[in-house]
């Protein structure tokens, strides 16, 4: 139970991450499409999968 907790609220945190970046992506200059593969990664990985789909854009 309590590792099914950590998973979603690491599930939630990436994707509120992920749009919160994808909204703010005229500030920053660093734009990540929200797209069905976009938020599997960040829904599966959280934080670090954002992270990942950041680096990732950068190359």
């Amino acid at each position: 139970m309590r590792k099914t907790k950590a998973f979603v609220l690491s599930a939630v945190l990436g994707i509120a991450a992920l749009f919160a970046l994808s909204g703010l992506a005229p500030l920053t200059g660093v734009a990540v499409g929200v797209t069905p593969l976009s938020l599997a990664v960040s829904g599966l990985l959280g934080l670090p999968g954002v992270s990942l789909l950041v680096l990732v854009g950068m190359l």
